[in-house]
């Protein structure tokens, strides 16, 4: 007997480890081959950049469901903050990205420290806009350094990827209005 329910929870485990490999496979699937994540929006880059460095319009985009504080009003500017509350049950602290370089029209990059001292690395995050006709391509590369030579790490950075990808078709459904999906 006991033999059985061992057998059908290894089985369940397994099935649960297949099924978390094949949904990361899939979504690591839409990136690009140079693990870059890309979106095209239907506006000029202008306005996608309003939409990327203001803080008044992070809100309605970044993290969907979750709460995003900005301490200021406006263009963000090198070294404000945006401070990411999630509000789902059982929760960590809040993420607080820091924006490190802002070209108008062209780039904003933002950092965050790893939240485990034994393992510290700084994950970067860039957003670059080019005009493609009458769209802009935004194109989001995220590294971090030291390189993630864990797997921990490298699941954490992953997961910034996909968090990236949501937000990016969030922004693109903003700015696009009604007519697009939502993710």
């Amino acid at each position: 007997m006991w033999k059985w329910i061992g057998g059908i929870f290894l089985a369940l485990i397994v099935c649960l480890m297949a099924a978390a490999w094949w949904g990361y496979r899939k979504v690591a699937s839409t990136f690009s081959p140079d693990g870059t994540v890309r979106v095209t929006v239907g506006a000029p880059a202008a306005r996608v950049f309003a939409s990327l460095s203001d803080a008044d319009s992070i809100g309605p985009w970044m993290a969907s469901g979750s709460t995003v504080i900005t301490g200021k009003h406006g263009p963000l500017a090198v070294g404000d903050s945006i401070r990411v509350e999630v509000r789902s049950v059982g929760a960590g602290r809040p993420v607080t990205w820091k924006v490190s370089e802002v070209i108008p029209n062209q780039a904003i990059a933002m950092q965050i420290a790893s939240p485990d001292p034994r393992h510290p690395f700084i994950a970067t995050r860039r957003d670059s806009l080019v005009q493609v006709g009458d769209s802009t391509m935004v194109i989001d590369r995220i590294t971090a350094v030291p390189a993630p030579n864990g797997t921990a790490e490298q699941m954490l950075l992953s997961m910034f990827k996909v968090q990236s990808k949501m937000e990016l078709l969030s922004l693109k459904s903003h700015i696009e209005g009604s007519g697009a999906k939502r993710p």
